[in-house]
């Protein structure tokens, strides 16, 4: 489309134009007016005839292509990324209280560990991004609350503290412990016995659920920092696939809750369950790697 704005009707008139099969035009309109063009654009892009070329694209369709393939793409992925958040917070909150746990338990005289240079490295303290979650959490009414009714502590003890720092700022605090063998004895919580290989799929699971949470695309990301081999093995064409990032959330999950799995799988196939073509499941399979028979 022309940089400007365009009306709905045009919007629906260029994209049979293009060769797009609109059967009901109106149901079309509301969608196009619900979603927006733009963003409904990232799921008719795979079934252009240049996909997934993204430069001197033609922008017209393959035969057959209908504007409800799109929609049915669109739903799946909101599906996907409403059902991921659900499962990845029992993940983020349960790593956040092994860790407390953990390390609290270590430093048992130091419930302000997570500000000690002597078991959280400088690099870590110092960074913008850390000390910037320092200042936020001295806004949260509880955090408030607990410096004025203890008016002698410098600062809330690590387990209120850190229940108010986001999952990527809870997975630097682990990497930044200077403790090798606390980092170990947390990460084989999970059965990994490598810091590195815990971190990157911590980072794979957070990313995933950033995606989700900023209302990204899912069915065809390409993680930007490859799944590393671990228990799951070396993922091959999935290291950085939406697959392989589900895989790597599935087993997370699993070592927290066999059941939450099951619930999870339950409800990803019934996600591909109520998308009614092929050709749609088709694009989500060769994207993503992810189908309703590899769940």
């Amino acid at each position: 489309m022309a940089d400007k704005a365009t009306l709905v009707n045009e919007q629906i008139a260029l994209l049979k134009s293009r060769g797009m099969k609109i059967e009901d035009e109106e149901k079309a309109k509301e969608c196009l007016l619900d979603i927006g063009y733009f963003r409904l654009g990232f799921y008719w892009f795979p079934f252009e005839i240049t996909y997934p070329r993204n430069v001197k694209r033609n922008h017209n369709f393959k035969e057959g292509t209908k504007f409800d393939y799109a929609v049915k793409l669109y739903y799946f992925d909101f599906d996907l990324r409403n059902l991921f958040l659900r499962y990845i917070s029992r993940i983020e909150i349960n790593f956040r209280t092994t860790l407390i746990y953990n390390v609290s338990n270590t430093y048992k005289d130091n419930p302000y560990w997570y500000v000690d240079s002597n078991i959280i490295n400088k690099t870590t303290l110092d960074s913008n991004e850390y000390q910037k979650a320092l200042n936020d959490l001295q806004k949260e009414a509880l955090v408030k609350l607990d410096r004025k009714e203890h008016k002698n502590r410098p600062f809330a003890p690590a387990w209120k503290a850190l229940e108010y720092m986001s999952f990527g700022t809870i997975i630097k605090i682990y990497d930044g412990l200077k403790n090798p063998k606390l980092q170990s004895d947390i990460s084989r919580v999970y059965g990994i016995p490598s810091p590195t290989q815990f971190s990157n799929y911590m980072n794979t699971v957070r990313k995933l659920r950033n995606y989700c949470a900023h209302g990204k695309v899912l069915f065809d990301i390409n993680l930007d920092v490859a799944i590393s081999s671990g228990p799951l093995g070396y993922l091959g064409n999935n290291k950085s696939t939406l697959f392989g990032m589900y895989l790597v959330f599935k087993y997370l999950l699993g070592k927290i809750s066999s059941n939450r799995v099951k619930e999870m799988e339950v409800d990803l196939i019934k996600a591909f369950e109520r998308i009614p073509y092929n050709e749609v499941k088709n694009i989500i399979s060769n994207n993503s790697g992810m189908s309703i028979e590899n769940i």
